[in-house]
């Protein structure tokens, strides 16, 4: 027979692990709510609603994936972006209502952004949405012009909403917004973000101001997206030097240099050659001209 005693320590150790279970429990919908999430979007009809969501999953994807670029700094010391990104990610836990993702004409999310603050404002909704993000990233473009660097939408046509889940009616006023075709989720349901998920699409721009603030122009570079208008393979002719009107094929892209090495024949031989960008153009450019 157990006495009363034990009875009570049994009693108040079950009692005690309930949190536990259920907290385990409320991760468990929440983790399969976030794929359920990047696997699918509202639409007027299902196939539209299966397609856009394909589309978010791998715009999450990638995202997830520079997000991954923006937390670590390739093991070197933690500079200012990766310490702003932590920040961020502590401060999801306490930061009132849940990210939710908007869809919207592709082109118009920064139109978008301004649209939805005026009628937060105009409908007096301050206490419902919090804050409306469009993700950016800095690019780094290379072509036989030169290096520029361009600011451009991560996820074109999505939006990020912080706001309260609540409120219908702050829903239907969000969703019908001019440009917004609606919210990211299952059944015509927005489907709230998981911490992850936001820190992941957020975590590149976060970075990047906070560097750019701090002063710290290497890392920033280093956590730019390159983007090169050569590639290997391409055909070209030289316009520049001692090569000049010589077609040859690129090689190698060496996008920090901004050269290219180029397969030339000379003597009937590949012969490889180092040049500037600005001194090939592409075959394909020439028949455009």
């Amino acid at each position: 027979m157990v006495d009363e005693n034990t009875a009570s320590a049994e009693a108040e150790e079950l009692e005690g692990n309930e949190p536990v279970a259920h907290d385990v429990a409320q991760s468990a919908v929440a983790q399969e709510a976030a794929s359920a999430s990047d696997a699918s979007e509202v639409s007027d009809n299902a196939e539209a609603h299966e397609a856009e969501g394909a589309e978010v999953a791998d715009g999450v994807q990638g995202a997830e994936a520079a997000g991954e670029n923006a937390d670590a700094d390739n093991g070197e010391e933690e500079d200012a972006g990766t310490k702003a990104v932590a920040e961020f990610r502590q401060s999801l836990r306490t930061l009132p209502g849940k990210w939710y993702v908007l869809h919207t004409y592709s082109g118009y999310e920064r139109r978008v952004k301004q649209n939805v603050e005026a009628r937060v404002a105009t409908f007096g909704l301050e206490d419902k949405v919090y804050q409306i993000e469009v993700p950016m990233e800095e690019v780094e473009k290379h072509t036989e012009k030169g290096k520029k660097l361009i600011s451009r939408v991560r996820i074109p046509g999505y939006v990020l909403i912080r706001m309260s889940n609540e409120d219908e009616d702050a829903f239907r006023i969000v969703r019908e917004t001019e440009a917004v075709t609606g919210f990211v989720g299952l059944q015509n349901e927005p489907m709230p973000l998981s911490r992850k998920e936001v820190v992941s699409m957020m975590g590149p721009m976060i970075a990047q101001e906070a560097l750019r603030k701090a002063g710290q122009g290497e890392a920033a570079a280093k956590k730019r997206v390159v983007e090169v208008s050569f590639k290997q393979g391409d055909q070209v002719t030289v316009t520049d030097g001692p090569f000049a009107t010589m077609a040859g094929v690129i090689s190698e892209v060496q996008p920090q240099t901004q050269k290219v090495t180029v397969l030339v024949s000379i003597f009937d031989r590949d012969t490889p050659v180092e040049l500037n960008f600005s001194q090939v153009k592409k075959v394909d450019d020439e028949k455009r001209g």
